[in-house]
């Protein structure tokens, strides 16, 4: 174990188009490339936070794995990431005893209390390690966790942990905590450990006597709690059995979820050297360990004690197999929350980021993912998308959506015309949870940066030589709405196959798939390690060829479940032909517009040139939201005001364009506008 302390550095720039202080961010390191060794051990850096009474709209801990000294481990082990902080009380261990005069010296230390914030599973490294498929020494990847609720733990002098449970050779960790000035979208009221530990399965009743019920006491002020829950299950019959978790709140059920991940075989880090398209209980190879978010609100009381429970189904462990599961459990409890707010949660396509490499680049239709972080169900959701250069288009999603839940949305093909191709960024915002303004703004757009799609001629054709199962394998061609241009299965063994396509320009994606239903239940490619090895399979190949047989594609033979491959035929990505504009929802809000009113909302001076002041004097308190936006309607900043009958707000404006803006103030009831020029 090693302890080292470093100070943090730190950078601001404006982001989410803030204004001011709002949305300034500052990034604080603390493992930079520290090297994860055998055997199973733990690296702690004592990482200096700032101490200051600033709220935070968000904190991710972004958390970039590479290969270590010397080289990437070639197994898959458990890495952990925790916060340490001293509570007050001592450790002693004794150091020497002096038999002959009875004299022991003891070594003191502060006790601290470590609390579990992200997890994830190291990749399979063989091939990092020997530098092949695309592979080397140098490889990293970064996750990204939101550790948003853990706010009140990252100020002053904290232990940032990272246990690695590996016992080969070895990986390092980059650990660096962004935080993203702003009011919270909840106040949280306290975190509390349920569980923390590895919890073996012998029996249902051995599990049951390890993980027991807590109970908690629950402040005057809650307003609304949900249990987040890191699990995996390890052993022959722990990790390769799925089985159902239980949450239990005063002794009745509330939630269950299979502990199951069922998509390895699509895995961003791919392809491995070991078994990484196994489906596994709630890991992959290589990838970050979902949480689970359970709301218990309904079934909590102000004043009063909850108890919570983690049951599992029974099973029984049959001979020579084991079992067990790694728990980290906490009760959050807030104080504050919205009723009615919709995130923007992640943008999985357009996306050049490495986690969502299996799904880019693109040119057809955006995959983006929705939370409902407010207190109501979300029902309704309209989502705005576009490039930057382009075209606003819209998307009204409906469904029923719990607190804390997320949904991946698969949104239909937009115009990607105009686009700048020297700075090529896609947006997405969500607004307007159950037909109702939002409560919370700040987390209603994200944007991501994106790769040009390839052009492809017009004529070309999928070469395929199938193995000796070709049952296995599939693949479509589609056009950018989704509808299936060409569908081809195979029937004999180790026969080549040409498909030749004649498509007319646009926008298309290919789809290869495998599923091997009799071996192992999950996609195996056409050409995996094991299965050649074992002669359960020969190797297969796919790529795709111009018609004088040059390879355009080639694709690689360990792909797992799917290959998907997006291009464009007949113009370049962003130079199609401009599509007719889509017209902007209308939502029935019953606010009143109210124009011209001085008295209500005062904006000076009017020109500006580097400050705007406005003042908003209401007749009756009321919070709200303050936006500036230009004349394509696009906020370029955005502020939130408290409760209060009086309102003042000064936004820096000296580097806007130049042009006319448009001052809005909306709070329940009313929405002003004013006009405003910057010179």
């Amino acid at each position: 174990m090693t302890k080292r302390f470093l100070t943090f550095t730190a950078f601001v720039f404006f982001a989410f188009a803030s204004f001011g202080a709002t949305g300034d961010t500052t990034v604080i390191t603390a493992h930079t490339l520290s090297n994860l060794a055998s055997p199973p051990s733990n690296d702690d850096i004592w990482t200096v936070f700032p101490n200051t009474s600033t709220t935070y709209q968000k904190i991710i801990m972004k958390f970039t794995l590479g290969c270590g000294t010397p080289q990437c481990s070639g197994w898959d082990y458990t890495v952990n990431t925790s916060l340490g902080k001293k509570n007050g009380a001592v450790d002693s261990t004794i150091v020497s005893i002096d038999t002959l005069l009875h004299d022991t010296t003891w070594s003191y230390a502060d006790h601290v209390n470590f609390t579990e914030i992200g997890r994830l599973i190291t990749p399979y490294g063989t091939y990092m390690a020997a530098g092949s498929n695309g592979f080397n020494n140098s490889w990293t990847h970064p996750y990204y966790y939101d550790i948003t609720d853990y706010a009140a733990m990252l100020k002053d002098s904290v232990n940032v942990r990272v246990h690695y449970d590996g016992w080969s050779d070895a990986f390092s960790a980059k650990v660096e905590f962004i935080f993203v000035e702003g009011p919270p979208t909840r106040t949280v009221e306290n975190v509390r450990e349920i569980y923390n530990g590895y919890f073996g399965y012998g029996t249902s009743s051995d599990f049951e006597n390890q993980v027991t019920p807590k109970t908690f006491p629950i402040g005057p002020n809650v307003t609304s709690a949900k249990v987040l829950i890191h699990m995996t299950g390890h052993g022959s019959q722990g990790e390769f059995d799925p089985r159902y978790i239980h949450i239990k709140v005063n002794s009745g059920e509330v939630y269950s979820h299979l502990l199951w991940k069922d998509d390895c075989d699509v895995n961003p880090v791919g392809p491995q050297g070991g078994t990484w398209i196994f489906h596994r209980a709630n890991w992959c190879p290589g990838d970050k360990v979902p949480i689970f978010e359970v709301d218990i609100t309904p079934y909590i009381t102000p004043g009063q004690n909850v108890t919570v429970d983690l049951d599992l189904d029974d099973f029984v462990i049959q001979s020579g197999e084991s079992a067990g599961y790694g728990i980290s459990a906490h009760l959050i409890t807030y104080t504050a929350q919205k009723n009615n707010d919709v995130m923007m949660e992640e943008i999985i396509a357009p996306n050049n980021d490495k986690p969502y490499l299996h799904w880019n680049p693109i040119c057809t239709q955006p995959k983006v993912k929705i939370k409902n972080t407010g207190k109501q169900n979300l029902t309704y959701a309209e989502i705005k998308y576009w490039v930057k250069g382009g075209t606003y288009w819209y998307y009204e999603w409906t469904g029923n959506l719990p607190p804390f839940e997320s949904e991946l949305i698969t949104l239909p093909a937009f115009d990607w015309f105009g686009l700048d191709t020297t700075d090529k960024v896609f947006y997405a915002q969500a607004s307007w949870p159950n037909q109702v303004p939002d409560e919370y703004t700040y987390n209603n757009k994200i944007e991501s940066a994106f790769n040009m799609t390839p052009k492809m001629d017009s004529v070309f054709y999928i070469y395929f030589k199938t193995n000796n199962h070709p049952e296995e394998n599939w693949y479509t061609v589609k056009n950018e709405d989704g509808d299936t241009l060409s569908f081809k299965s195979f029937s004999a063994n180790n026969t080549i196959y040409k498909d030749t396509l004649h498509l007319a320009p646009g926008s298309y994606a290919i789809d290869i798939f495998d599923l091997d239903t009799t071996m192992w239940g999950c996609g195996d490619g056409i050409s995996w390690w094991l299965n050649t090895q074992n002669g359960y399979e020969t190797t297969g190949q796919v790529n795709l060829r111009r018609l004088n047989n040059t390879v355009i594609k080639n694709f690689v033979g360990d792909f797992g479940g799917n290959i998907h491959y997006e291009f464009t035929t007949g113009y370049s990505l962003g130079f199609n032909t401009p599509k007719t504009a889509p017209i902007a929802p209308v939502h029935s809000t019953g606010i009143n517009n109210v124009t011209g009113d001085d008295m209500l909302m005062n904006v000076f001076p009017n020109p500006t040139n580097n400050m705007l002041n406005i003042e908003i004097n209401l007749s009756k308190e009321a919070d709200g939201v303050i936006q500036l936006t230009d004349i394509s309607g696009r906020a370029v900043r955005t502020v939130h005001v408290d409760n209060s009958t009086h309102h003042f707000v000064t936004l820096p404006t000296a580097e806007l364009a130049k042009g006319m803006y448009f001052v809005n103030f909306t709070s329940k009831g009313i929405s002003v506008c004013k006009r405003v020029i910057v010179q």
